[in-house]
Parts: structure tokens; C-alpha cells; sequence
């Protein structure tokens, strides 16, 4: 073997110590956006009226829609992905307020249909 820079072995880790100093800056620029877009988007009033309005809660753990399609955006009927995403509260007469898991299609679909027109 030779002991220049033409070591195939040298020249890999050569290269894999540019990858990592290049990963590592993007690491750290991505959380830096990430941090300050979630606080912009935090501190947004419109964005935290309509959080708070909603209830949002994440799932964590797989679950299924629950979403009342037909009743809750009967013009979007057949987008529900069946995969519940956030969970939302809502009134219902006979229940009071209950958790409602919904995937994120039924989600959107919800807060469309209930936008003022």
C-alpha cells in the first residue's frame, strides 16, 4: 500500500469526514429553521386561535378515523385515509365533549367546511 493520497482506503475516509462536517452543518441549520419557523408559527395569533379552538391533542399510537364523514364534510365524502392523526374535541348532544381521532384528510376536509363562506 501506498502512503500517499491515493490509498483507496484513505481517499473513504477522506470522503466520509467531508460527509459527516457536511450532514452535521444541515443538522444544525434544519433545527435551527425548524425552531424558529415553530416559534413564528407558536407566537402567530390566528395559528394559536384556531389551536386553541381545536384542541389539537397528537396520537401518538396508531388508531383509526373516527371521523363522522357523511355529518362532518359531507362534500368531501371518501377522502378519510382511516389513519388518525390528531385527536379533536367535539360537543355532541347526547356525549357532551369527546376526543374524536381523525387522519389528517377529515381534519383538513373539517376545518374547510367549517371556514365562514
Amino acid at each position: 500500500m501506498s502512503s500517499d493520497g491515493n490509498n483507496p482506503l484513505r481517499q473513504f475516509a477522506a470522503a466520509w469526514e467531508a460527509t459527516t462536517a457536511v450532514v452535521s452543518e444541515w443538522a444544525e441549520q434544519t433545527a435551527a429553521v425548524t425552531s424558529e419557523a415553530f416559534r413564528k408559527l407558536t407566537t402567530d395569533p390566528a395559528i394559536r386561535a384556531v389551536l386553541e379552538k381545536w384542541r389539537i391533542t397528537v396520537v401518538f399510537t396508531r388508531r383509526d378515523c373516527e371521523c363522522p364523514c357523511s355529518r362532518s364534510h359531507p362534500d368531501d365524502v371518501g377522502i378519510c385515509d382511516k389513519r388518525a392523526v390528531i385527536t379533536r374535541r367535539v360537543s355532541t348532544s347526547l356525549d357532551g365533549d369527546v376526543e374524536m381521532p381523525l387522519c389528517a384528510p377529515c381534519a383538513v376536509a373539517q376545518g374547510v367546511a367549517e371556514l365562514p363562506r
